[in-house]
Formats: structure tokens, sequence, C-alpha cells
């Protein structure tokens, strides 16, 4: 092996090094079950949402969320969904948005199940993830996750 050869296995040793150990955050949407509607807690690592929406502002991701974010009932009725609040917070390093969200399922039909579309990202950052997961007694339970190219989620009714 020649010594260019051997400088370049070393630079493709310490990029994998720092990248195994600096890995890029993931997505975390955590849902609140309440009788009638869902609350949501959506913790959006800024880093990856840069690469989303490169160029935009946090003052329009409220919008940017309504047009990426869905649910719906399993028979396809749309819930309501808006935005209540979105604050800036730090976990592991990395910086996230953390969007407060009121989902709603049309009038008559229950909070579970529904299916749940989602690409805030993921349509962009092909490797991101997206885990969802249910605040549960005693903890957070994964109920799925979301990565490109698959964008829908059945939520299932409560066990």
């Amino acid at each position: 092996m020649n010594v260019h050869a051997r400088r370049l296995a070393v630079i493709l040793l310490l990029v994998a090094n720092v990248a195994r150990s600096h890995p890029a955050p993931n997505s975390m949407l955590r849902l609140d079950f309440q009788s009638r509607a869902v609350h949501a807690e959506y913790w959006l690592p800024v880093s990856e949402l840069g690469y989303a929406r490169p160029g935009e502002s946090e003052s329009g991701l409220a919008a940017y969320l309504l047009r990426r974010l869905h649910a719906e009932s399993p028979s396809g009725d749309a819930w309501d969904i808006r935005v209540k609040t979105i604050r800036e917070d730090r976990y592991l390093d990395h910086d996230y948005l953390v969007a407060e969200l009121h989902l709603a399922p049309p009038a008559g039909v229950a909070a579970r199940p529904f299916v749940l579309l989602d690409d805030v990202i993921t349509h962009e950052v092909r490797n991101h993830i997206v885990f969802v997961v249910e605040n549960h007694v005693g903890g957070n339970r994964l109920i799925g996750m979301l990565q490109y190219p698959n964008r829908r989620l059945a939520v299932p009714a409560s066990e």
C-alpha cells in the first residue's frame, strides 16, 4: 500500500469514528392520549430540520408542520391538528425545536385507532427516523417508526 492510500485509509477511519461518536439526531413524536384528543410533543432536531427546510426561518415552522403532518381515521376522515407552542430545547448535545400539538378526530370518531402521516424531515433527509412513542404509565412505549419512503403509521387501539 502506498503512502497516499495509507493516508486515505487513516482519514476514512477517523471520519468513520467521528460519525459513529456523533450520530445525526432523530425525531421523536410523543403522543399523550386523552378521551377525545391526542396531545403531542414533537422533538425536531434543528440540524436535520435545516436540511429539510434550507433557508427557512423558525417563524414559519408551524405552517410547515401543518403542511407535512396529518392524521386521519382508519376510514380516511381528516383530523384537526393545531400547533399550540414551539420552544427550543437541548438533549444529548443536540438542539431541538419542540412543537406542542393538539390532534382532534372528527366528531363521533374515537382518538384511537388512527393513521399518522408524517414526512416533516424524512422527505429530504432520507436516513432520518421519527420515533413515535406513547406517553405510558412507567415511561414511553414505542408505537412505531417512520423513515423514507414510509410516511404512514397505523396507531393501534389502546391495549
